[in-house]
């Protein structure tokens, strides 16, 4: 086992973390994630972690002290996964999901509290699904606030694919009862039996555009971050090359979703693996990308992961290849092309398997297939070294890193 990793599993405190979320209370964070394993000891009511500073973790408790009696009478769970957690007004919503593994009898419910650590009081279930009617899996909500202040509610795994529907913002319900709303995103159960869950809603601002992010295939091995866009909350969005993520006929599926993120490992490194379920957390001019990965140099199953994003000039994502340190930053970089520098780098194609980075030699030609790029100064946590990297897109809209 590396030092490295000794020091991801002993300090970080995010060993077990799985579908995570971050919401920040006065001048803490709080991190809530899946029922999983602490100490050995399996959780159930939706893991909470605190932090002063987004690195070190600490965990504290469950949200609630079991599952909600409504919840398990339908959905028969054993613990809670994906808890989604939005300050609305004064008070604090939790939306967590209710279900069995590869079951659609699943149900969404909701809890409240005057603070983010608790104490947390279940209000009932939001949505409920038993796969009878077009396929809905009430799983992986994301609550977003659209551009006029109206509230959605984005939920969906597998089966019939991503839904959004319209939520009342006083009492966190559905605006109209039973409703389990319209569908934005979907693939067909013969591409890795139509895996798309986590999916999570991003309102950019500057570029007036939604941003759903997405996890496809196996979280186990080959999950991957996509992201779409779509003018209009409701959709359509559409990656890159303008395809539509509820897939048309004749579409190759396999290339539909524009990646940013995927299983990788840079030379001398410990590979990283599956990452995804993301959310987004925002705090004044930052976004980070917030999910879970997996590791091969130690059989700790899932564990937390923090990363900056980046928007390049022409309204696509990027992210930072390290854990989020406070001092990483932007720069301005004059790349010297006549120097014939080496480079390792990471381009992210369509598809699911660990890509290892390899060397290249930086010049004009590299450049030119990038339609954008920018450069961050980040910490090497692996190696306990700053480096500089290129964040970029190259011309078929897969995302690309380079070690400088």
């Amino acid at each position: 086992m590396m030092e490295q990793t000794n020091w991801v599993q002993d300090q970080w405190g995010l060993v077990g973390v799985h579908d995570p979320t971050i919401v920040k209370d006065q001048d803490k964070y709080y991190m809530f994630s899946t029922d999983t394993k602490i100490h050995g000891q399996v959780t159930a009511g939706a893991q909470i972690r605190e932090s002063s500073d987004l690195q070190h973790w600490q965990y504290l408790h469950t949200a609630l002290p079991g599952i909600p009696t409504l919840a398990e009478s339908w959905s028969h769970a054993s613990g809670l996964w994906a808890p989604e957690v939005k300050q609305v007004g004064a008070k604090f919503f939790m939306y967590y999901s209710a279900s069995t593994f590869g079951s659609r009898t699943s149900c969404i419910g909701l809890a409240t509290a005057d603070h983010a650590s608790g104490p947390w009081t279940d209000q009932g279930i939001v949505v409920k699904t038993d796969g009878h009617q077009q396929g809905q899996n009430a799983i992986d909500a994301n609550l977003v606030i659209d551009r006029n202040g109206d509230y959605w509610l984005v939920y969906g795994s597998f089966f019939g694919g991503i839904y959004i529907v319209a939520i009342d913002s006083q009492t966190g319900f559905t605006k109209e009862a039973n409703d389990q709303g319209l569908q934005i995103a979907q693939r067909p159960a013969r591409i890795q039996d139509g895996a798309i869950e986590g999916c999570f809603i991003q309102y950019q601002p500057e570029q007036d555009y939604y941003y759903l992010f997405m996890s496809y295939d196996s979280l186990t091995w080959s999950y991957n971050v996509r992201v779409a866009r779509s003018r209009e909350i409701t959709g359509p969005y559409l990656d890159f090359k303008d395809n539509n993520v509820i897939y048309p006929q004749g579409t190759d599926y396999g290339q539909v979703g524009t990646k940013v993120l995927g299983s990788y490992q840079f030379a001398e490194h410990d590979p990283w693996v599956a990452p995804g379920h993301n959310s987004i957390f925002t705090e004044g001019q930052q976004q980070f990308m917030v999910h879970h990965v997996r590791s091969h140099a130690f059989q700790a199953g899932s564990y937390g992961f923090i990363r900056r994003i980046y928007w390049l000039k022409n309204g696509w994502p990027v992210v930072s290849p390290n854990f989020y340190h406070p001092h990483e930053q932007k720069i301005h970089l004059e790349l010297d092309l006549a120097a014939q520098k080496l480079g390792e780098i990471i381009r992210w194609p369509a598809t699911s398997e660990l890509i290892p980075s390899h060397q290249i030699i930086l010049d004009q030609a590299v450049l030119d297939d990038l339609v954008d790029y920018l450069v961050v100064r980040s910490y090497d946590w692996e190696k306990a070294s700053w480096r500089n990297y290129l964040l970029g897109q190259d011309q078929q809209g897969s995302a690309v890193w380079i070690k400088l």
